[in-house]
């Protein structure tokens, strides 16, 4: 789909070119925009995307200005050779005053905090300045099952969190797809089924019957083990002790991997690897970066075995609460920190793994046929897992299966 985007004053005459198609492929089509308040009065600054669609020169508008709900203008034709002149009317907010609370169990250095970052920034300026976002960070609101409780209670001093699926699969059961092991080894075509609308409505459906509100879903890429041992081949595996999260289907691969699966909170595995309760651990290499494992582990082992999922949510109760416009900022404000995020997940890696290397560890891949036989072990949990999504069609969008 292409893309344009612009920023628009009403103190500058400015005409977007659009690459329009016809027979003279240098023959563009052009885009005049005006925009109002509700009064007539003039706005002065928007950002003004468009997208092409499916038809031939037919575009989509999105537009947001400060102070004003944002607004999308659907199957415009702009034809080649011809100016197509709009004249927009923009909706003015009404928005209270707003101090709203969003709770994370990691660190200011963290993806998460990133994420959170960027939507309170957002939320500032799509408000100018009427509702605020305070982040806490490391656990201050709680923990992660602590945080969710008060969210759907919506009592107490927290509106919004962003955390791993782990926690929340209990109570929004089809985040269980996401336990299906060795399904991707590329993170990119992951990234791909979180794109599609049908899967993503799907997991969203499921949030809102639990009683929350999906504005989005990341991922830190894959989850690897960090550990002492070269590990090449399924031999290699039996023995070691892994701390994991308390997750039933990956502690059930661990095992059948021959692994010892030694269930640990977050802050005890620097301590438990310094004093050998356990040999490795698995996360993404954001965590292994921010528990500093280098200085107690020598080898990060690719296993790629399941990618590692965050999602930001609040209660749909309190969502329910805010006025139209207030849910009109929220959204665009989580939607473009959702964006953000997304377009630097692959550099943000990039980075952890230069620091390990650079401090000492090295990376290590493993053989096909080691891969192989873990996709074999991993089998037998997807029909536990089958029956807890209970929808075939969620679970084939997930393996790439629909329609075979």
């Amino acid at each position: 789909m292409d893309f344009y985007e612009f920023k628009y004053s009403k103190d500058d005459i400015f005409i977007l070119s659009l690459d329009t198609k016809s027979k003279n492929k240098n023959e563009k089509g052009f885009l005049d925009v005006k925009i109002y308040s509700r009064d007539k009065t003039p706005v002065n600054n928007a950002n003004i995307e468009v997208y092409s669609t499916k038809s031939l020169n037919e575009y989509d508008l999105k537009i947001c200005a400060s102070g004003h709900n944002p607004i999308q203008v659907n199957k415009i034709k702009i034809l080649p050779g011809c100016v197509t002149k709009l004249n927009i009317e923009l909706p003015q907010r009404d928005v209270r005053e707003l101090s709203m609370a969003l709770g994370i169990n990691f660190p200011k250095d963290s993806l998460h905090y990133i994420y959170a970052a960027k939507f309170a920034e957002e939320v500032n300026l799509l408000s100018t300045g009427k509702m605020k976002i305070n982040i806490y960070t490391d656990g201050k609101l709680g923990r992660e099952r602590d945080m969710l409780r008060n969210l759907k209670l919506n009592e107490s001093d927290i509106q919004f969190t962003i955390m791993p699926i782990s926690p929340q699969i209990d109570l929004v059961p089809k985040l269980s797809v996401f336990n299906m092991m060795m399904v991707y080894s590329n993170i990119e075509d992951f990234r791909n089924i979180l794109n599609n609308e049908e899967f993503y409505g799907k997991i969203s459906s499921d949030y809102l019957n639990n009683g929350y509100k999906l504005f989005g879903i990341i991922d830190e890429g894959f989850k690897q083990m960090a550990t002492n041992k070269e590990i090449q081949n399924m031999d290699d595996f039996k023995g070691i002790k892994v701390r994991t999260i308390q997750n039933r289907d990956l502690e059930a691969f661990l095992k059948s991997l021959g692994a010892i699966v030694v269930p640990l909170p977050w802050g005890e595995i620097y301590t438990s690897l310094r004093h050998g309760f356990i040999d490795s651990t698995a996360n993404p290499y954001e965590d292994f970066v921010s528990l500093k494992l280098y200085e107690l582990q020598k080898y990060v082992i690719e296993t790629k075995h399941t990618p590692d999922v965050d999602t930001f949510i609040t209660s749909n109760n309190f969502y329910k609460s805010l006025s139209n416009s207030e849910k009109a900022i929220i959204d665009e404000a989580a939607l473009r920190a959702t964006t953000y995020v997304r377009e630097i997940e692959n550099e943000r890696i990039e980075e952890m793994k230069k620091i390990l290397i650079d401090n000492g560890m090295t990376i290590l891949t493993l053989p096909e046929e080691t891969i192989d036989a873990m996709k074999q072990k991993a089998l037998p949990i997807y029909e536990r897992i089958r029956k807890i999504v209970n929808e075939d069609e969620l679970i084939n969008l997930y393996l790439g299966t629909e329609g075979k």
